[in-house]
């Protein structure tokens, strides 16, 4: 069995806001993190006979105040993270599931999160046994000058900013600091944080807690300079479920309008939607469980390893993105562009994410793109190319990146998007062209910009533009010449597809290396980088490039690899993991296909960046370099297509 030591764990994985994640070899090694690294600490142990044994949470202090039952197992499966503990007094087991089932939107939408335990007691003759679990109120504020109060409701008790202001705040690591944190329990408490005044060691069934931590109180407020508190709940039962929730109040503004979550469209209230969870958690464990049962089979045929990382890609990819509905009623899917710089709706981001969508649900790929048709198509947008974003999140009003400034767009690289992504939904959604139709003179501009400009870009940024601008770039040149076999395919004019075949054996020459495979850029005939723009000509079956091309690029790549995978190009020894995961999809080569997936398994078990994964990092010391928990690891699942 392979190694499984994962740079991060998921634990509450819901949205770009509520976010919690295990950053440690054992789930008490150090606070649990947003993924922004901010602590958002949880805790959790079996209180036997008055004496605390703990399983999750901080190191500090361990020895003053708690024993510990040390951390055996570790399974993470698409949608639950289950850990074991086992000592001579007990054995725990911890499942967290977060429910982000992609074909029932009525449960994905939720913005709610579980962790079921499991107690057998050893110690013969114990009597007083409670199982207790906490979770910081340092999440729901962004910085240590705001403050936080508690108040109990008819189902939980949920703390939260003093001061409410909705969509306030909009940026790349910030964490939400408006909206309220519930722990969905009528019993829970407030009470210090677990290594503080001995913290809740003498929980038992004759002693009140709330008297031994600290005098914390319901119309006391509290600041994160201080002893932030947690909100507790002690279980007597052996076995149960604990619900966290967060009410965002209002998740995002949509074109200067604040939306609502999509959940009301089937509750009447926050209560009512986090009492049906609660109620209905079997019947969701069973839906969750047949998913990830089905996944990682289908998964698992192509290795254990492929299985891992998908496994430990999906809710990363789902949850860093929020669901609304417009004003019409359509599906709004919209990502944050973590740990770059926040964008909302990218779509470069949508782009390298979307074979996970297609596989599972289509009409969500649609959702990513409505936002920058609906932009493009304002007299916002002036450029007569494809738009990057629709703004900061969680502020999608219109495009930020670069100032709007041209030097700074991606035009050849957005338009080739735009076009490939709704070719890929027409194929995977039973021909559907809904959006291009609706926007056929939009679309007709597009094309003509790549038919323009498309064949040798000039001096530009693509999506890789950490990697600098680049003229003559024979990648973008080849998303122009795949993005208009798609208009030809979307609009079934045969002409444009006739241009395609034409450029792309023009392509095949130009771009022709010393090495036998394909330059970086046009007249660099010593350069060389992945193609990995060129998986649709075999997903979309145009077959414009022809197998020896393809075959030569394998070759290169096999050449280039590195303990970590294989570099993105010939300027320097990083790679992209989404990137990397689809040069496997140009050729079929399974020898190749195994090479990357232990690579990227190697760099998840052996990076000393104990983040959520990114997809950015060095081939060769497994250092990351930026993009933390972005949605683009979507793009590990092309395989599944």
């Amino acid at each position: 069995m392979m190694k499984k030591r994962p740079a991060a764990v998921p634990l509450f994985t819901v949205d770009p806001y509520f976010s919690i994640w295990s950053c440690g070899d054992k789930l008490y090694n150090g606070y649990t993190k947003h993924w922004t690294e901010k602590p958002w600490p949880i805790f959790a142990g079996v209180n036997i006979d008055g004496i605390t044994y703990s399983v999750a949470g901080v190191d500090q202090d361990y020895k003053t105040f708690y024993s510990r039952i040390a951390q055996t197992d570790l399974q993470i499966t698409p949608l639950s993270t289950v850990y074991t503990f086992e000592n001579a007094v007990a054995k725990v087991k911890l499942t967290f599931t977060t429910p982000l089932l992609l074909d029932r939107l009525d449960i994905m939408t939720r913005p709610v999160s579980y962790m079921a335990y499991e107690v057998e007691v050893k110690k013969e003759g114990a009597e007083d046994v409670q199982f207790i679990f906490g979770i910081s109120a340092q999440g729901c504020v962004n910085s240590h000058d705001q403050n936080v109060a508690f108040e109990k409701t008819p189902f939980s008790l949920r703390c939260g900013n003093v001061v409410q202001n909705p969509l306030a705040e909009a940026g790349d690591r910030v964490t939400i600091d408006w909206g309220y944190l519930h722990l969905c329990d009528q019993e829970a408490y407030i009470a210090a944080p677990p290594t503080m005044y001995g913290g809740i060691k003498a929980i038992g069934r004759t002693t009140d807690v709330r008297r031994i931590s600290h005098p914390y109180t319901l119309n006391k407020i509290y600041n994160p300079h201080s002893d932030m508190p947690y909100l507790y709940t002690a279980r007597e039962e052996l076995s149960g479920v604990i619900t966290v929730a967060y009410d965002e109040i209002k998740p995002i503004e949509y074109f200067h309008e604040q939306m609502d979550e999509y959940y009301t469209k089937y509750f009447a209230s926050f209560e009512e939607m986090v009492q049906a969870s609660v109620r209905e958690y079997p019947e969701i464990k069973k839906l969750c469980d047949a998913f990830d049962e089905k996944l990682m089979a289908e998964a698992g045929k192509l290795g254990e390893k492929y299985e891992y990382i998908t496994s430990l890609a999906y809710r990363q990819a789902v949850s860093a993105h929020k669901l609304i509905e417009d004003t019409e009623g359509n599906i709004i899917f919209l990502s944050k562009e973590n740990d770059s710089n926040g964008c909302i709706g990218t779509l470069d981001v949508t782009y390298p994410s979307i074979p996970l969508f297609l596989k599972y649900n289509p009409e969500l790929v649609k959702g990513m793109l409505r936002p920058i048709i609906k932009y493009a198509n304002s007299d916002a947008w002036t450029f007569d190319f494809t738009p990057h974003d629709v703004g900061r999140y969680p502020i999608a009003n219109g495009q930020v990146y670069g100032n709007n400034k041209l030097k700074y767009q991606m035009p050849v690289e957005e338009a080739g998007n735009m076009l490939l992504c709704l070719a890929a939904v027409k194929k995977y959604k039973n021909g559907d062209t809904e959006l291009f139709d609706a926007n056929r003179e939009l679309m007709k501009g597009w094309v003509n910009y790549l038919l323009e400009y498309g064949y040798d870009p000039a001096d530009q940024l693509c999506t890789d533009d950490f990697a600098g601008r680049l003229a003559r770039n024979c990648n973008l040149s080849l998303k122009a010449i795949l993005g208009i076999a798609a208009y030809a395919d979307l609009s079934n004019d045969d002409s444009f597809m006739e241009i395609a075949k034409d450029w792309a054996k023009k392509w095949e020459k130009d771009a022709k290396a010393n090495h036998g495979a394909t330059v970086l850029a046009f007249g660099n005939e010593d350069s060389w980088s992945m193609k990995y723009n060129m998986v649709w000509d075999n997903l979309l079956g145009y077959r414009l490039f022809s197998d020896e091309v393809k075959k030569n690029e394998m070759k290169v790549y096999r050449e280039k690899m590195n303990r970590y995978g294989v570099p993105l190009d010939s300027r320097a020894t990083f790679t992209k993991i989404d990137w990397l995961m689809w040069s496997t999809c140009i050729w079929e080569d399974r020898e190749y296909f195994d090479q990357v997936c232990e690579a990227i398994a190697n760099m998840l078990n052996e990076t000393s960046d104990r983040v959520p994964m990114t997809d950015w990092y060095d081939t060769i010391s497994a250092d990351y370099k930026s993009f933390i928990n972005r949605s683009v690891v979507g793009g590990l699942f092309i395989n599944l297509l």
